[in-house]
């Protein structure tokens, strides 16, 4: 259903015709107004406007279409993926550790993070660096 809804209002006070006419096509709405003395030019000034309200419409709709198609041709259909690639580091043993001791250890340290057995909870736990200055626990 492809079909416009016009509705026109026409008005005549003394010496003055006012015509209104409202068009909705699919999400869109244009309205014209207008005011003269008389009514044929009236109702041709309102459907003026509504035809600027269209063109302009189809200008932005065609100019969008025209940019999704540049970006379509600049972009490659198939970007390869990068390559994800496992650095393996050096092993350490988890030591049993308080979160207090682990966080001495941290601070000595030139790493961002610890990972170490909490001997409290009997669980892996990861204690870290944040960027405001203090450290972070992390516990599953």
């Amino acid at each position: 259903d492809d079909a416009a809804k016009v509705h026109v209002i026409l008005g005549a006070e003394k010496h003055r015709f006012l015509t209104e006419i409202l068009v909705t096509w699919r999400d869109h709405q244009f309205t014209g107004t207008a005011e003269t003395e008389d009514i044929y030019s009236s109702v041709t000034e309102a459907i003026d406007r509504i035809l600027r309200q269209t063109l302009k419409q189809k200008e932005k709709f065609t100019a969008r279409r025209r940019a999704t198609r540049k970006l379509v041709k600049t972009l490659p259909l198939e970007s390869p993926a990068p390559e994800v690639r496992i650095i393996r580091t050096p092993r350490y043993s988890v030591k049993p550790l308080t979160p207090d001791e682990a966080a001495e250890l941290l601070l000595k340290s030139s790493d961002h993070f610890l990972v170490f057995r909490n001997s409290e909870t009997d669980r892996v736990a990861v204690l870290y660096k944040r960027s405001d200055g203090h450290l972070g626990l992390i516990e599953p």
